[in-house]
């Protein structure tokens, strides 16, 4: 994959993170955002229809299983000129994280979006994505559960700073939503037997953007999109 040229420069000289850094897919499904395609869907993708931005009314407020997880839009710009770098600059800092140098991944849709990978040596990752090259759009944050540090590094992702996110709400939702997405996690395990299950939190929106918390077996996965909800009902 080759290097988006139109991302802030600032973003071209951070160091490339470690091999396997995991990537945002902008939606709010647990498979990597360009699963290998068959060699005919390879030749000639023909893009999907954008995904229609679903009333934060309408949304689950409290945790259900994987298989009922919400539809969400199509994560957009988060606000036009917002490049998040100086927000990203922050964060490697504080949690030693190698970020990777802007690549383009090519979706299922054919569509291709520019990201920013990078890993701590921790086990914690960060994946930066934008729809437009340029600007912002969705940010995914990813922690073992049993990790001691994990939930202040979501806390961390939390704290974007994008115009109009309430971060005192959103501190709040994440440490609400941890708490029921490990019961049901805990609940649903002690009915299958399975250890793998999957489980996705509540939706919450402030300002720009929509954060849902995903628990995988032994991994927390933060979301932070924008446009994935009509900011009007």
């Amino acid at each position: 994959m080759r290097a988006a040229v139109r991302v802030p420069v600032v973003l071209m000289t951070v160091v490339i993170g470690a091999a396997g850094a995991v990537s945002c897919s902008d939606q709010n499904s647990p498979g990597s955002a360009a699963p290998h395609r068959s060699k005919a869907a390879a030749s000639g993708p023909e893009p999907s229809e954008k995904r229609t931005a679903p009333r934060a009314a309408d949304l689950p407020k409290h945790p259900v299983s994987g298989d009922k997880r919400p539809g969400l839009g199509t994560a957009d710009t988060m606000a036009t000129g917002y490049t998040g770098k100086d927000f990203l600059a922050g964060l490697s800092k504080d949690w030693k994280l190698k970020l990777g140098k802007p690549v383009e991944q090519e979706m299922p849709d054919g569509k291709k979006r520019t990201y920013v990978h990078g890993r701590g040596g921790n086990g914690v990752t960060v994946s930066a994505g934008y729809a437009d090259h340029e600007n912002m759009s969705s940010l995914l944050c990813r922690t073992g559960a049993n990790q001691p540090d994990g939930p202040d590094f979501l806390a961390a992702c939390t704290r974007l700073d994008v115009a109009g996110v309430d971060h005192g709400k959103a501190s709040s939702w994440l440490k609400q939503a941890r708490k029921e997405t490990d019961s049901l996690y805990e609940k649903r395990v002690a009915e299958t037997g399975n250890k793998k299950e999957y489980v996705v939190s509540g939706v919450f929106t402030s300002g720009p953007v929509t954060m849902i918390l995903h628990r995988a077996y032994d991994k927390y996965s933060l979301r932070i999109l924008g446009g994935a909800v009509a900011q009007r009902n």
